[in-house]
């Protein structure tokens, strides 16, 4: 036990409980004018987690990974469930209510798809043509089902599996030029069959806002107007007037960005990027005992990377709305329930390299 407690990496810890706490700050902050209690079911998600998570740290590595593939089928018939017979909350079938408590599934599916890839590539030198079907065929699944429901967000940061893929593995320069022409096709289906009209809208709105500045082009605009307003040091805690007047949508979730950048000002949010700069260099710095598990902290934590990029960027304009959280940060108890599982199996990973 003095050894857990020895080698447990207890800065980037630290580092991880403080973005969560600066997030149950902001998403106060983002509803206290309209007497929302969103900070306090993301403080009970925080103690669910935590419990959790070193639940979680106790388990052998070699016994998370056999039992990766189990859950990740499970995780599938459940999202066919919810499909087939969910509840339909915010025009989308995302949610499976349990006790009184909104459970979003398709959260879950990152971690055992990403430890049962890192097995899939541990196994493999080099992804050739069926390699590359199977790797496909196991993020594609669960994205088809969430994408049905329908959710872009979480579709959408799921397929940021496959540029991490691509990165950690070799591969056959035929199968990377299938894998182009493939996406170009998949792209042009998804624009006429899959995407709704104000789907659509989005992915247009953000290359020319002020043309949509009443429909999609909103929440950008707005979002705009609050980081532009707070300046260099902010208006102050509380005082967002974007946030306090509910002219800023999703504030406490995708746009919890545009809220500490309008009472923080420029250089608390670079405090923020700053911390999170901490957290992903200590997270991509390890040693490893398989290559199994080399590839699941790549791809696990350059996930939370992926989403983390690209909330930033559609915060300040720079990419389509499409429904994505910040990681640790925004309002989500299921996000934050699924990262922390994800990141015990790291601290885990971290520590085995120390432990006789």
């Amino acid at each position: 036990m003095k050894d857990y407690v020895k080698y447990f990496d207890k800065f980037t810890f630290a580092l991880l409980l403080l973005l969560v706490l600066i997030g149950i700050f902001l998403i106060y902050s983002a509803g206290h004018s309209t007497q929302e209690t969103h900070y306090l079911k993301q403080a009970g998600w925080l103690a669910v987690s935590l419990v959790i998570f070193f639940a979680v740290f106790s388990l052998k590595i070699d016994f998370i990974f056999r039992k990766a593939l189990a859950v990740y089928l499970v995780l599938l018939g459940i999202l066919a469930l919810q499909i087939a017979v969910g509840g339909t909350i915010a025009k989308t079938k995302s949610w499976f209510r349990l006790w009184g408590v909104g459970l979003q599934f398709s959260e879950f599916v990152k971690v055992p798809l990403a430890l049962y890839l890192a097995k899939v590539l541990a196994g493999i030198e080099r992804i050739n043509g069926r390699a590359f079907v199977k790797l496909m065929a196991l993020v594609l699944a669960p994205v088809a089902l969430i994408v049905l429901q329908p959710d872009m967000g979480v579709s959408f940061i799921l397929c940021g599996f496959i540029p991490l893929i691509l990165l950690l593995k070799k591969i056959r320069p035929a199968v990377l030029l299938v894998t182009f022409l493939l996406l170009v096709v998949a792209g042009i289906i998804g624009w006429h069959s899959l995407l709704k009209p104000y789907q659509k809208d989005r992915i247009v709105s953000f290359l020319h806002p002020s043309q949509y500045k009443m429909s999609t082009g909103y929440h950008v605009i707005q979002s705009k107007i609050a980081i532009g307003s707070g300046g260099l040091s902010g208006k102050g805690y509380l005082k967002g007037s974007q946030s306090r007047y509910q002219f800023l949508p999703a504030r406490h979730t995708d746009f919890i960005v545009s809220v500490i950048g309008e009472e923080f000002g420029f250089v608390f949010t670079s405090l923020l990027l700053f911390i999170f700069f901490l957290f992903f260099y200590r997270q991509f710095r390890f040693t490893f005992q398989s290559d199994e598990e080399f590839y699941f902290i790549f791809l696990f934590n350059g996930l939370i990377l992926f989403q983390f990029l690209v909330n930033v960027s559609m915060a300040v304009g720079f990419f389509p709305v499409l429904g994505i959280s910040l990681p640790f940060v925004s309002y989500g108890g299921s996000s934050l329930l699924s990262f922390f599982v994800g990141e015990a199996i790291v601290f885990r990973i971290k520590i085995n390299s120390y432990l006789p």
